[in-house]
């Protein structure tokens, strides 16, 4: 009776995985991508834990069965999922259309200067630096402090020399010049022999707006009062400094006969 029924159990198992078995085919798969590089692209079936991997043409064989679950990876390109449908199982055909993967990085930070990757964008928005130019003149003006290859003067035996000789050419040149223009001054003075009209001192001593603020003198008739103050011959000594009182009288005085007669 044991016998019997280990027997049983074991054509129930066998059964089992016969019927498991025979609900998975082999079928032949092929990847298309847009690149050459194509080989070695893993192809898995998770639903039963076993893969197959692409020659150089990119085609491999897998057993598969309905709604069985196809991973299929590979570094240069993205991660593809797919199920196996009735027509895959009947035709024992499968083709797979991957996409190349572009960026494998989840971000990509470009420090410091903010790039794009569009090399015309990047061109424009990229800031221009005025150069800094940096200009000494000519090097003859510069005052180089002495060195190792500076010439030594030997103080202690040019002690009795003159070091900083006069420059008689330049001083005969300046004595013969002034004797020519004394000369040709004292020709024209005996060709011209008319005096200079001498200059006003009280014109010399202030401005005009000096006597029309002070001594409200029309601008108009400052000269003629200059004149008149001339005519009075008033003593040069009120131009000095300790007598600007008595200054300011003789003029307020003459400025007042000077504004009578203009008036009259």
């Amino acid at each position: 009776m044991k016998h019997f029924l280990c027997i049983i159990s074991v054509l129930c198992c066998v059964c089992t995985s016969y019927a498991q078995d025979t609900g998975r085919v082999e079928v032949s798969g092929q990847i298309y991508v847009a690149i050459d590089d194509v080989e070695n692209v893993t192809v898995y079936n998770a639903s039963t834990n076993k893969g197959a991997i692409t020659d150089s043409e990119g085609a491999f064989k897998i057993v598969v069965g309905l709604n069985d679950e196809i991973q299929v990876s590979a570094l240069q390109l993205k991660p593809f999922k797919t199920k196996i449908t009735e027509e895959v199982v009947a035709n024992k055909s499968l083709k797979i259309y991957l996409v190349e993967q572009i960026n494998s990085l989840a971000e990509v930070v470009l420090l410091p200067y903010n790039l794009t990757g569009h090399l015309e964008t990047d061109v424009a928005n990229v800031k221009v630096v005025d150069p800094l130019v940096f200009s000494f003149g000519s090097f003859e003006n510069f005052e180089m402090p002495p060195d190792y290859k500076t010439k030594v003067e030997n103080i202690a035996m040019n002690q009795g020399q003159i070091r900083y000789q006069a420059d008689f050419v330049a001083i005969l040149s300046g004595l013969v010049g002034l004797l020519v223009k004394n000369k040709k001054k004292g020709v024209q003075e005996q060709q011209n022999p008319r005096l200079e009209t001498p200059i006003s001192i009280w014109a010399d001593a202030f401005s005009e707006d000096y006597y029309i603020a002070n001594f409200n003198i029309p601008k108009e008739n400052v000269s003629e009062f200059v004149s008149f103050l001339e005519r009075q011959n008033g003593p040069e000594q009120l131009l000095q400094d300790e007598n600007e009182m008595q200054r300011i009288d003789f003029l307020h005085q003459q400025s007042e006969l000077f504004l009578k007669g203009l008036n009259d």
